[in-house]
């Protein structure tokens, strides 16, 4: 059994999860009218933490060499390990940190390359703080970041990598991130209303959580209703990289592939707590996921009128949230809810409801077509979730390598970049020798035309690739620079022609697991896709992930490596993984 311990959240509502979780059951949303020009020229509705008064815990703690984003991180794993009995120093704990954008309010003109910009600078201050001795990993997953996050959690303490894993989540707000939401038009002039009939756009919000998820149930605050992690998974739409599935179908396969794990069925399933954004097109995909899944009829509900869409925070917080429902038999309601606006009715309430829980689905869906969904509920007793699952025999199909020298395929070389070719002129070169026609090629960032290419190049000569079962294929990669190359250009935009005029078509690619997604859509994948943020390229714990991942969502095919680029620098070297 894997139970989630204990836990922290900062927010619009509060510095502790006592804090959050009385303002919640008073109804209390931590959303109002911002008017702040670091944040955005024009007063916005958005969830703010009070600063004054992490200002005095920073002073308290002495956290003034640390970013602010790092110092909430530290002040919230503070307030989780203080609740337990957990030596972080021991090589069985390990630290997962879960983020879409980390540091980006330091990118300016003159600060577009410093280490602090990289993720794997914050985690190692991070890990090193607190003086963990394993290296933290960084899961980098648009909005599902923090049930990803979970995910890997799990996964790596079942195959006995960590007993413990405290997993991190953070996201502040930002001009770069408000200005790119905006430019997007789906930013509500009132506090969202998920759901509802009348929903015009989602709430922006910062927030910072931590949970301990661990195998004992002693090293942390249970209550005599402990909640256990019991199952999870992920999926890709494999339709848009900013819209979401038409048809929910991809959403429904991960909360079927997450109930199945849990050995349960839709009718055990108390209640779900589901992304609710309150923008058009993803609350009517996820109305249609949950009828697919057959769980219309069962209590929901959206935490996003209370805190603001969260980013890579929101699986984190909210999946505490989940939990103290679970313990309390409390379900939270909506409180601007009024009437329903899906297209297949959902069981949703304004106010809140005592009712007998016992198991509950948590859903994140975001950019680049992802979705996760996990399967939490009552821990007590022995009950054993997860088959142990027999190693497959897997072979690495095809080997590519793309960089400054050129393109290698199965240690073959087949094309040279000539030296007075900069980066667009080389990759053209490739596309045409590869005969590709997608036109949306051109469309694409740098670092997902690196990706598209080295893919294409991976799976030119395995037959049928295209129209292989979708749900069967898979990926897992990582890089150094997540997506700042394409930061960079936007900061730029933002800078030239300001926050009303900044381009979408650039900010949308401000995530690194956006590459996934358009090799997704071209080569119809639906299967699980998870993106790491890594120091350097680690193949060996990748491969391991691949094969964990494989076998637990039964997959054929797994895409794994590393895909970088910055500036004049690019590197990828990928692995077809294939399940014989």
């Amino acid at each position: 059994m894997i139970y989630l311990g204990a836990d922290n959240i900062i927010s619009s509502l509060g510095f502790t999860t006592e804090e959050c979780w009385n303002a919640l059951l008073q109804s209390q949303s931590g959303l109002r009218t911002l008017q702040n020009a670091q944040l955005y020229s024009q007063p916005f509705v958005g969830g703010k933490i009070d600063d004054e008064r992490l200002q005095i815990l920073v002073s308290e703690q002495n956290l003034t060499n640390f970013s602010r984003f790092e110092q909430l991180l530290i002040l919230s794993i503070r307030q989780t390990l203080a609740q337990s009995n957990l030596d972080v120093s021991q090589p069985d704990c390990g630290l997962i940190l879960a983020s879409t954008k980390g540091n980006i309010s330091l990118l300016s003109a003159e600060n577009e390359t410093s280490d602090e910009l990289f993720l794997s600078h914050s985690a190692e201050k991070v890990s090193g703080y607190f003086g963990f001795s394993t290296q933290p990993i960084i899961v980098c997953n648009a909005c599902i970041s923090g049930v990803t996050g979970m995910i890997v959690a799990k996964r790596l303490i079942e195959n006995g990598t960590y007993k413990h894993v405290v997993v991190a989540g953070g996201d502040e707000l930002s001009q770069f991130v408000v200005s790119g939401f905006h430019g997007f038009k789906s930013v509500s002039a009132d506090i969202c209303r998920p759901y509802d009939a009348s929903r015009d756009g989602l709430s922006l919000g910062e927030a910072f959580g931590s949970v301990l998820i661990a195998s004992n149930l002693n090293l942390g605050v249970y209550t005599k209703k402990p909640t256990a992690l019991l199952g999870g998974s992920a999926t890709n739409d494999s339709n848009h990289i900013s819209g979401p599935s038409r048809t929910g179908e991809e959403l429904h396969f991960a909360i079927e592939n997450a109930i199945r794990q849990a050995k349960l069925t839709s009718q055990d399933i108390s209640f779900i707590n589901a992304h609710g954004t309150a923008t058009a097109y993803n609350d009517e995909m996820e109305s249609k996921a949950l009828y697919l899944s057959l769980l219309s009829k069962t209590p929901m509900q959206s935490l996003k009128s209370y805190f603001g869409h969260t980013l890579g925070a929101s699986g984190v917080i909210e999946t505490i949230i989940c939990k103290k429902q679970l313990e309390t038999d409390i379900i939270l309601g909506i409180p601007t809810f009024e009437t329903i606006g899906t297209p297949h009715p959902l069981n949703i309430a304004s106010e809140h409801r005592n009712l007998k829980l016992n198991f509950g689905v948590k859903t994140a869906s975001g950019f680049g077509g992802c979705n996760a969904a996990i399967v939490l509920g009552n821990g007590v007793g022995d009950r054993k979730t997860s088959e142990i699952q027999t190693k497959s025999e897997l072979k690495i199909a095809t080997t590519c390598r793309i960089d400054t020298s050129g393109v290698a395929l199965n240690n073959e070389f087949l094309l040279a970049k000539e030296t007075v070719d900069d980066f667009f002129a080389f990759i053209r070169k490739a596309y045409k020798q590869l005969d590709l026609e997608y036109r949306k090629f051109y469309k694409m960032d740098d670092l997902s035309k690196l990706g598209f290419i080295a893919t294409a190049y991976l799976t030119r000569n395995i037959k049928d690739f295209t129209e292989f079962q979708p749900e069967k294929k898979g990926i897992v990669m990582a890089n150094r620079s997540a997506s700042l190359d394409t930061d960079i250009n936007y900061r730029r935009n933002l800078d030239e022609v300001g926050e009303q005029e900044a381009s979408p078509a650039i900010f949308v690619y401000t995530l690194p697991n956006v590459m996934l997604g358009e090799i997704c859509i071209y080569w119809k994948m639906k299967g699980e896709n998870t993106f790491f943020i890594q120091r350097e390229f680690d193949k060996s714990f990748l491969m391991q992930y691949a094969e964990i991942m494989m076998s637990e969502q039964d997959l054929k095919y797994c895409i794994v490596g590393w895909c970088d680029l910055l500036g004049s620098d690019f590197e990828a070297e990928m692995y077809l993984v294939e399940k014989e």
